[in-house]
């Protein structure tokens, strides 16, 4: 669809606008290093950026699909649960040992910092997030236009000349949409069994 002259102009003034001012701000002083862009287009990169550091490292091998690693360094936070508890950890890991890792635990009655000392052997789950193309967008978008698809049969009029009526077709395709994004969620935000096929180890950078 074209654009009328007048909102032509006005978008190319905007863009015009954002460039130069964009080239005013740039300091070459603050400019990113190879390693700082490596990191900032993905921050599991920095396992090649600092040697000598233990992470730990979780190791998947699902009955479909390939082997595939994730990573997590000091710093990071993990969302994780343990053997014998209920409870839910998400905290940030402070440290890792050989056989062992720290976590950072907010004691709000106290107002300090605590730290609790895991052995890898006691992690019953662990949630991890991986990307996977089309499929982690769906998790997102889906269950917005399923949500949209039926709110928009719900508020315009139908074949009957009436708003806030639907019907069972639309309900249909709309938690369609829905279901599908809650799969997609549920293979890009996992929760794994730590277990033969999940394996969770301690590796130090080289």
């Amino acid at each position: 669809m074209r654009l009328p002259v007048p909102y032509s102009i006005l978008v190319f003034c905007c863009f015009l606008s954002a460039s130069l001012r964009a080239q005013d701000h740039y300091d070459p002083a603050r400019a990113l290093s190879n390693e700082e862009l490596l990191l900032k287009k993905d921050p599991t990169n920095r396992v090649f950026t600092k040697a000598g550091q233990r992470y730990l490292a979780l190791d998947v091998s699902p009955f479909w699909g390939g082997f595939h690693r994730h990573r997590f360094f000091p710093g990071d936070d993990m969302r994780f649960r343990l053997k014998d508890e209920s409870i839910k950890f998400n905290e940030t890991l402070a440290s890792v040992s050989d056989s062992t890792f720290s976590i950072v635990i907010i004691n709000d009655v106290l107002e300090r910092m605590e730290y609790r000392e895991i052995p890898l052997t006691q992690v019953h789950r662990i949630k991890v997030f991986r990307r996977i193309p089309w499929v982690t967008e769906g998790a997102f978008l889906l269950p917005l236009a399923g949500l949209i698809y039926i709110g928009a049969d719900f508020f315009n009029k139908g074949i009957d000349d009436q708003r806030f009526t639907t019907d069972r077709q639309t309900l249909a395709v709309g938690g369609a949409l829905v279901g599908t994004g809650i799969i997609c969620y549920k293979l890009s935000f996992s929760s794994l069994r730590i277990n033969k096929n999940n394996r969770l180890k301690v590796l130090q950078t080289y």
